[in-house]
């Protein structure tokens, strides 16, 4: 049995980052992970650009009345150059016009009842507001805006539709297999015998899939038996980069899955992990292609999944994964009765403090569907007390 950081220094070694790349339609690209810098084709603004709704002048001239020359909307050319005594009226998000290096805002103007003239009415501080961006101030042309390997989110869509991009340079998804073993399981849908439990791994595995922008097969279920998981594991093998495999990776009469993957050419690199739940948790290779062995419960699965397969996923498409961690004080005190291992604890926030979830195992997967996150007790702590800083890994 190993720590699980080696656990996870393994799985990242073995990760043989992809190099196959593809464009994609922006409107497909959240999920996707870059596959170049995406540099600024102008300056950003490309033009000294206004701020708000107002008057543009000469910052000498606005203690007395001036003379309005002229309208300037956004997306329009300028109507003329701004000389002592003289000021344009301006919309937000205009060109700054030619001679002005002020814009005083509406709310401080007042113009005259014929419209043509208008005094500043502001105080001092408003009066030394440039009230314009100046053209590059956040980037110049030919600048980087968004790095190779950044995980494409919404936050990113403004920026690359900004900058034109109409199609995106992006990293080849990976293909996953999934596969859940077990005589007892039957597929959502399907009533289950008093003997029988439905299967839900498969189908958390590919929403999981899914948020890390890869894309997924599902091999369907496959039963207790020798030869049948050497075949499903065979198949999914020749078509996917990558297999999960839920179920069979314990040390029951019946869990002939690490058989299978031997006589698929997987080599074994560990198969316990010091970590609770989750210790029967297997990962193997062949040759470039990696295989998990993830334990049977939904809980196991799910907090398997984030710890290492996520990132063994990120470093796939080369981009580093880095969980969102958030240090915040015990609730509650909390007492474990096995402090073997690091043991992971679903946990809810509320109030900024952490309050770990009541559960009954790894079994008892209600308890996702209230968690906000987990937190990581470490080996040989039986008792953490409350008010105790812990850190957060956020879901």
């Amino acid at each position: 049995m190993i720590s699980y950081e080696k656990a996870l220094s393994i799985v990242l070694e073995q990760a043989r980052r992809i190099s196959a790349t593809e464009t994609c339609a922006l409107t497909d690209a959240c999920g996707r992970v870059l596959a170049e810098d995406v540099a600024a084709p102008r300056d950003i603004p490309p033009f000294d650009r206004v701020a708000v709704d107002g008057y543009a002048c000469r910052g000498q001239d606005i203690g007395g009345e001036l003379e309005i020359i002229g309208v300037l909307p956004a997306g329009h050319e300028p109507v003329g150059s701004v000389s002592a005594g003289k000021c344009i009226k301006v919309m937000t998000g205009a060109i700054l016009p030619a001679g002005a290096d002020r814009v005083f805002m509406v709310e401080d103007a007042r113009e005259t009842p014929d419209g043509r003239r208008v005094r500043f009415t502001g105080d001092e501080r408003a009066a030394r507001r440039g009230n314009y961006a100046a053209r590059g101030e956040d980037r110049k042309k030919g600048a980087v805006v968004l790095q190779k390997g950044t995980r494409i989110e919404t936050r990113h869509l403004t920026i690359l539709a900004s900058l034109g991009a109409a199609r995106v340079p992006v990293m080849t998804r990976p293909l996953v297999g999934i596969l859940a073993t077990g005589d007892e399981l039957v597929e959502p849908g399907i009533e289950p015998l008093p003997h029988q439990i439905v299967n839900a791994n498969a189908y958390q595995t590919a929403a999981q899939l899914r948020d890390c922008g890869v894309l997924s097969r599902y091999f369907g279920i496959v039963k207790d038996d020798r030869e049948g998981l050497v075949r499903a594991i065979g198949e999914a093998r020749d078509a996917c980069d990558l297999i999960i495999l839920s179920g069979g990776v314990s040390a029951g009469d019946f869990d002939f899955v690490p058989q299978a993957f031997a006589a698929n050419g997987y080599v074994t690199r560990f198969d316990r992990v010091a970590i609770k739940p989750g210790k029967p948790t297997t990962f193997a290779v062949a040759g470039e292609r990696a295989l998990f062995g993830l334990p049977g419960n939904p809980v196991s699965v799910f907090i398997t999944f984030e710890l290492l397969v996520r990132p063994f996923l990120s470093a796939l498409l080369g981009s580093p994964f880095t969980p969102r961690i958030l240090p915040l004080p015990l609730g509650e005190e909390t007492r474990r009765a096995d402090a073997e291992r690091d043991t992971m604890v679903l946990v809810r926030l509320a109030e900024g403090r952490v309050f770990p979830l009541p559960n009954n195992g790894s079994g008892d997967y209600t308890t996702l569907a209230v968690a906000d996150g987990m937190i990581r007790l470490p080996a040989g702590s039986p008792q953490l007390v409350k008010g105790t800083l812990v850190d957060v890994r956020s879901f």
